[in-house]
């Protein structure tokens, strides 16, 4: 069996960690390495060397105490993904053992790293969220500021399951907010304000790496009613 494991620090609490992970169908697109997910089954697709290896699973889902367990089982082997909590820190271990095994010492540890970092990320997004009542893709969103936007783009994108969407804002001063999302990653950003005056972020990035920065000297401290279409 190859295993490979990754550590991050994760200053939030085991029952922030459990809402992310017991909802996998809404964090599964951000994995690295996944194709799709339909009803019950999982696909993997893992480029290695000159081949480009497809994998089929269904998942089963156990928590024990400050734990979690992803088992994924299919005809070419079984994966295990085990989540534990070691005081501030998520560690993050993945396991095969099937076809392939000897070749997968690198992409163990790709997906072992790459799963501690989106989980980090939406657990962040989940406590720093500005608060948000959503309901039929509208709703209202409270006190978004340049540092708390980047959460609420997250958060939509794990609420939403990794589909492509554009979020549209008005905010009680006015102000007029868009954001485009592709395939996971931000592609266009517009703001403008009472007075018309526009500011347009051409982008391309994943929404998993989108900080307060982009958003510096926007004028985004208010309330905003929002409508969220996918696309």
């Amino acid at each position: 069996m190859k295993t490979r494991s990754y550590e991050v620090e994760l200053p939030h609490s085991w029952d922030s960690l459990q809402v992310i992970l017991s909802e996998p169908e809404k964090t599964l697109p951000f994995f690295p390495y996944f194709e799709n997910l339909h009803n019950d089954t999982v696909r993997f697709r893992v480029p290695r060397f000159i081949f480009d290896f497809g994998y089929e699973f269904t998942l089963a889902l156990g928590f024990r105490k400050n734990a979690a367990v992803y088992t994924f089982t299919g005809e070419k082997g079984v994966l295990t993904v085990t989540f534990e909590m070691h005081g501030k820190k998520l560690k993050v271990t993945a396991s095969w053992s099937g076809f392939g095994e000897l070749l997968m010492g690198k992409p163990l540890e790709n997906f072992a790293r790459g799963i501690a970092e989106a989980i980090r990320d939406f657990c962040s997004a989940q406590a720093t969220c500005p608060a948000l009542e959503l309901e039929s893709d509208e709703g209202v969103v409270h006190h978004v500021t340049p540092e708390s936007a980047p959460a609420l783009i997250k958060r939509i994108v794990w609420e939403l399951r990794g589909d492509d969407f554009i979020l549209e804002g008005v905010s009680n001063r006015g102000i007029r907010i868009s954001a485009t999302v592709r395939g996971g990653r931000l592609v266009r950003l517009t703001v403008k304000d009472p007075l018309n005056k526009e500011t347009v972020i051409e982008a391309d990035l994943p929404v998993l790496e989108i900080g307060p920065e982009l958003f510096e000297d926007l004028p985004l401290d208010d309330t905003f009613r929002i409508k969220v279409r996918r696309i």
